[in-house]
């Protein structure tokens, strides 16, 4: 009967090994399917915003660009759709024939991008009755329109023009030459595009009342340096849009460094300023867009094509978050089959609807997938003679050491270093084939920390080895035919043993910061890790086994002696 009893508790114990080690791997599976990040966005979301919900279909961009073109504003329309035949939007084909046949039967709005109330009061030639949309700085490089649209604005009683009129009289300049000399178009070109875009009110009020202030300084004798700047990014916007793409434009830019951010993007990827023209017009958050686009410098502008795929309530949830996208490779394949896909594609709209409450979830799931296997693993050492029990404290810190590490290594973007754009900031151009053509070198370089995950898994594999070994020199002494003082010694000599995890950490700290300080790689997580895990695991080890060992020792020490 006693042996019956005894083959009893290997099987239960064999059992509940066995469901907590498969517990555990169907947690940590469905933590794995959970479609949130910290320091990303997933691509699957992405995706499913730009779909839209059932019975709600989000609008696509080739509904933007027809809404466009039902208010006149064919240069938009048209960006909109080299954007969307840029990045295969599907019925691309199709829009272009439509834009296409409003140029035909709307002639007088191709050159300007639609209807100018403003400028139809400025004589400007036949550049008007060009087939193709026509830069409005090109434009303005006519000598005869620039003097048309200068006599059109000096009839004005805005304050704020004026003054921008008067800056035509600046000798000081920093960036341009003057434009009373006879390089001076460029400046003028740029004055004049200011001026008439605050006459028709294409400024926001922020926007308009800080560039008159820097207009009015600049007359009365002050540094015009930063003026100039404005004036240049208008004039690099104004050589690659239309008018009224430009005035679309700038009723959304709120200050002057959001202007040259987008600016400066578009000049550096001269290729992608329709992308990201349309990008800042979808969102209608174009100083979220040029922060995006400064943010990640790599990464940033082939994360915004792809959410420009999706549809515009893409590129507005990727400008909202100002996270990099995580394109899944071997998830994507394993969520092609049932039951995978169904758990997959059943958590996408709960991370659509909150992405707080989908990275609790993630994480919840992974705890617990973690403490089911720290309860196996409590259990297996059980079978080496250690008296573990269920240990709730010692369970629940070594699980939240696992979840650390599993949370690191799952986690896209951990470990990697913020892109940098090393980019000039003050650019000086002698004329206006300079400040319209010229296109700047990016310097980036690309780094992926590999070392920082390896080292921070490395460490957690050397710690939980020597919590194992700790626990069986453990049930070894357990084990001895001995009596309880004897024990006690025992236990006192192997007291450098069970420091050991600390040992190890203190020299993984060691070795981080000295291949940090030869520039081996950014390893400052890995000295951090390795001090970290042994603190720990020894805390865990003496506080839950050894110091429990101990105390029993001593009482049974204590009653033999009263014996």
């Amino acid at each position: 009967m006693w042996c019956g009893h005894v083959e009893g508790g290997r099987f239960m114990r064999r059992f509940w090994i066995g469901t907590f080690l498969i517990g555990s791997a169907v947690l940590l599976g469905c933590a794995l399917l959970v479609p949130a990040h910290f320091r990303a966005v997933d691509a699957a979301v992405i995706e499913s915003v730009g779909r839209g919900k059932p019975g709600a279909p989000a609008p696509t961009l080739v509904e933007e660009v027809l809404a466009l073109l039902s208010t006149e504003k064919l240069g938009p329309a048209r960006m909109l759709w080299r954007a969307a035949q840029a990045e295969s939007v599907p019925q691309n084909e199709q829009l272009g024939v439509v834009i296409a046949r409003y140029a035909r039967e709307n002639p007088t709005l191709v050159a300007l991008g639609g209807a100018a109330p403003i400028l139809d009061k400025v004589d400007l030639g036949q550049a008007v009755a060009a087939a193709a949309p026509v830069p409005i700085v090109d434009l303005l490089t006519r000598r005869a329109a620039r003097e048309a649209a200068l006599k059109l604005l000096q009839g004005t009683r805005r304050p704020g023009v004026q003054q921008m009129l008067f800056n035509r009289n600046l000798t000081n300049t920093v960036h341009f030459p003057s434009a009373a000399t006879s390089a001076g178009q460029a400046l003028e070109a740029a004055i004049l595009t200011a001026a008439l875009l605050n006459q028709g009110d294409y400024f926001s009020p922020a926007f308009r009342d800080a560039i008159d202030w820097l207009a009015l300084r600049a007359n009365k004798g002050d540094d015009s340096s930063s003026l100039e700047l404005v004036y240049l990014d208008l004039l690099s916007l104004g050589r690659r849009l239309d008018w009224v793409s430009l005035a679309e434009l700038m009723r959304q830019i709120e200050d002057f460094a959001t202007l040259r951010e987008l600016a400066e993007a578009m000049r550096v990827n001269e290729e992608s300023a329709v992308n990201i023209y349309s990008a800042a017009l979808l969102s209608g958050r174009p100083a979220s867009v040029a922060k995006y686009l400064a943010r990640f410098p790599e990464t940033g502008l082939n994360d915004l094509n792809f959410a420009l795929r999706c549809g515009p309530r893409a590129v507005e949830l990727l400008i909202r978050q100002q996270q990099r996208v995580y394109y899944a490779g071997v998830r994507n394949q394993v969520t092609g089959y049932d039951p995978f896909g169904a758990v997959f594609f059943g958590l996408v709209p709960a991370a659509v609807a909150t992405r707080t409450g989908a990275l609790v979830l993630k994480y919840a799931i992974l705890l617990f997938g973690a403490f089911c296997l720290a309860r196996s693993i409590g259990m297996i050492t059980s079978a080496l003679g250690i008296k573990f029990g269920f240990r709730l404290a010692a369970d629940v810190v070594f699980a939240l050491a696992m979840a650390f590490v599993v949370g690191v290594a799952i986690e896209p973007f951990v470990g990697l270093p913020e892109q940098q754009n090393e980019l000039p900031v003050l650019f000086q151009f002698p004329n206006l084939a300079g400040a319209t053509g010229s296109k700047l070198q990016q310097i980036t370089q690309p780094y992926m920390n590999h070392l920082t995950l390896t080292s921070l898994i490395l460490f957690f594999v050397i710690q939980a080895t020597i919590y194992v070994f700790c626990l069986a020199k453990l049930a070894e002494i357990r084990r001895q035919p001995l009596g309880p003082r004897m024990k006690l010694r025992l236990l006192e000599n192997e007291d450098l043993l069970f420091d050991a995890g600390l040992y190890v950490g203190f020299v993984g700290s060691v070795l981080a910061l000295i291949l940090m300080s030869i520039g081996v790689g950014k390893v400052s997580m890995m000295a951090y890790a390795s001090t970290s895990f042994g603190i720990i695991f020894v805390s865990v080890l003496k506080i839950f086994h050894v110091r429990p060992l101990r105390r029993q020792l001593i009482m049974e020490s204590e009653t033999q002696f009263q014996a």
